[in-house]
């Protein structure tokens, strides 16, 4: 998934769901944040003599920290790609392989309505983005494996608008040519070996795997992502019953009122920025709940949350705790080491 829905739907899923906009846009930002957190560098404050320890929760395709086992598992398995953990798989990569609205994935969504810290909107971002992905990630693993691997000349997509058709076949083009001969190419994580068509809403498509017996697999993003919505949207309705003080009074929208309008998003052939044009449109109209001026004033820009060199010199320690990334990282972190020390091993992934 991309910025369209990570930031765009899952605010206007929190929005329709009850939750005031000051607090769905800090949900919204934590959820698309989890693919732009790349950077590793310690965030020092030398007015306090004090840092922050950054939690990386991507890397770029290119990044060699791709090719470090351990990175993979705290990275790519634990944010984007959560395992299935199918109770019929047959070996430990069969259980790996990402399924969508598993019983992890699931839980990831308990774990943020139980725990009880001073981040909780930060949390709910990123267990949102854990859970979202793995409605378009099912099907890959989050660490290097032959079973990542498809054939070339099998994908297929059925794109009705021929603009639209020859923008995917060029930005498909563009990505293998970007990767052919690089780590990216030589360590199959993910979803690489089909570029970015999980990512795309709209599209039907096909493929077959290179191993797995050649198994052909038939997908339509759009309803895949409209389940995802939809349960989302339950974790929202469920999160402001924990935390009732983030609710509006009677602002919530029953989920049959906004579906078919949902669905009209989802289906809309184009480019990211028209797909997120398509959320603000619909924001700005009215159309998914009663919009305010800091609704239709939304958009995400990553420096909003990135802190200048002039900034980190002069924010005192209490400035510092009450910045985004302060509660960002220690969310992540904190949901982290839940998933990798706690969830996996009561699920009989890791021991």
């Amino acid at each position: 998934m991309q910025t369209d829905m990570h930031f765009y739907g899952v605010y206007s899923l929190c929005r329709i769901a009850g939750m005031q906009s000051e607090i769905a846009k800090i949900v919204a930002f934590s959820s698309q944040f989890v693919d732009d957190a790349l950077g590793d560098e310690i965030l020092v404050f030398p007015k306090e003599n004090k840092a922050i320890l950054p939690t990386m929760t991507s890397h770029r395709p290119l990044d060699y920290k791709n090719v470090i086992e351990e990175d993979q598992w705290r990275v790519w398995v634990t944010f984007h790609f959560l395992p299935g953990n199918d109770e019929k798989a047959r070996t430990f990569q069969d259980k790996m392989v990402c399924q969508k609205n598993s019983k992890i994935a699931q839980s990831v969504l308990k774990y943020a309505l139980t725990d009880k810290n001073d981040y909780l909107p930060y949390l709910a971002g990123i267990v949102s983005h854990a859970f979202a992905d793995t409605f378009a990630h099912y099907g890959f693993l989050g660490f290097s494996s032959k079973f990542n691997l498809v054939r070339a000349d099998s994908i297929l997509t059925e794109i009705k608008s021929k603009n639209i058709f020859k923008y995917v076949n060029r930005k498909l083009d563009n990505f293998f040519s970007r990767i052919k001969g690089t780590i990216a190419e030589s360590v199959p994580i993910g979803h690489g070996a089909v570029a970015t068509l999980p990512d795309r809403p709209y599209l039907k498509w096909e493929y077959r795997y290179e191993f797995r017996n050649g198994k052909k697999v038939k997908r339509t993003n759009w309803k895949d992502y409209l389940e995802c919505c939809e349960e989302l949207y339950k974790f929202y309705v469920d999160w402001l019953e924990i935390n009732p003080q983030y609710r509006l009074k009677n602002a919530k929208i029953e989920w049959n009122e906004v579906k078919n309008k949902i669905k009209k998003i989802l289906q809309k052939e184009g480019s990211k920025k028209n797909r997120i044009l398509q959320w603000k449109k619909a924001i700005d109209s009215d159309s998914l709940f009663v919009s305010n001026q800091e609704d239709k004033k939304l958009k995400y820009h990553i420096n909003e949350w990135i802190l200048s060199k002039k900034a980190k010199k002069n924010l005192t320690e209490k400035e510092i705790k009450n910045q985004h990334l302060y509660y960002f990282f220690h969310a992540a972190r904190n949901y982290r080491n839940y998933f990798l020390n706690k969830l996996l091993p009561s699920e009989g992934v890791l021991l």
